[in-house]
């Protein structure tokens, strides 16, 4: 079963004072699925995902996890969130007890424990000695996949992550990428949040899009860039340009090598090279 939001409404604050963030959001995730939520900034989206493991509730509506209410304390083991600001999530002596931290509270104890930790460093890739090591001696992006490791030795069945891609270098994100598209194939439902479009359509296989707290498109990636004008990645408004000059190519697509991979076509057709 899915986590299912139906007519989720939210509001800040109480009254005349109330703030309404998000109103009547409806949506479905499958494990094994790996769907992006986008917007700008200050759309809901952060909001939205504190809803997916009851760190907040709806005023309406419901949220759902394998047919559980959100409400239940221990949704937060099938739904495992990494947020913004990785340094924020790690607070143990050592990289080791900051993995094992979430286990444990959920009643795993001695050699179990010993090979949850022991999984999800070997699962993200972090170096050996790191796991020894304090957490806040580490680069941002080390400090990223302890997070993620932290989470992951819970074993979630869905992992959310709110802006991914932040602070983090080319490679690292292809690291992290990479990452993710494994445990997508594990069968875990993976979650990716961004107002940056072009960090999570190469990944996803679905994209909803906040629009002042409500959905303003739900589909897949191709048919985001078919049927909404903006924002679309750069070389996605690179393949528009060029057809509008009359070249014949796709303006769907969102990645390098599709894109160089139209052009060369293009460029044959016109030349009668091969």
């Amino acid at each position: 079963m899915p986590i299912d939001v139906k007519d989720l409404s939210f509001s800040y604050g109480k009254g005349k004072a109330a703030t309404s963030v998000l109103k009547d959001v409806s949506f479905s995730i499958d494990k094994g699925e790996s769907v992006g939520i986008v917007g700008k900034v200050g759309c809901g989206k952060t909001t939205l995902i504190k809803h997916l493991n009851g760190l907040l509730m709806p005023d309406s509506g419901s949220v759902t996890v394998d047919g559980m209410p959100s409400s239940r304390k221990d949704i937060c083991k099938k739904v495992g969130i990494l947020f913004q600001h990785p340094s924020r999530q790690l607070f143990c002596t050592t990289v080791r007890e900051d993995i094992a931290y979430g286990p444990k509270n959920f009643g795993i104890h001695g050699d179990e424990l010993i090979k949850c930790v022991r999984e999800s460093v070997k699962e993200v890739g972090l170096a050996e000695g790191i796991p020894d090591r304090s957490p806040f001696s580490l680069s941002g992006g080390e400090m990223r996949l302890v997070a993620l490791a932290g989470v992951l030795s819970s074993s979630p069945d869905y992992l959310v992550l709110d802006e991914p891609t932040s602070g983090i270098s080319k490679s690292g994100k292809s690291n992290l990428f990479r990452i993710l598209r494994d445990l997508k194939d594990g069968g875990i439902g993976v979650v990716l949040v961004s107002h940056q479009i072009e960090d999570v359509l190469d990944l996803v296989d679905r994209l909803i899009c906040l629009e002042n707290g409500e959905i303003a498109f739900e589909g897949t990636p191709s048919e985001y860039l078919r049927s909404v004008p903006s924002p679309v990645p750069q070389i996605t408004e690179l393949m528009r340009g060029l057809k509008l000059s009359g070249i014949d190519v796709r303006d769907d697509v969102f990645s390098v090598d599709d894109a160089f991979a139209e052009i060369h076509a293009a460029w044959s057709k016109t030349t009668g090279n091969i």
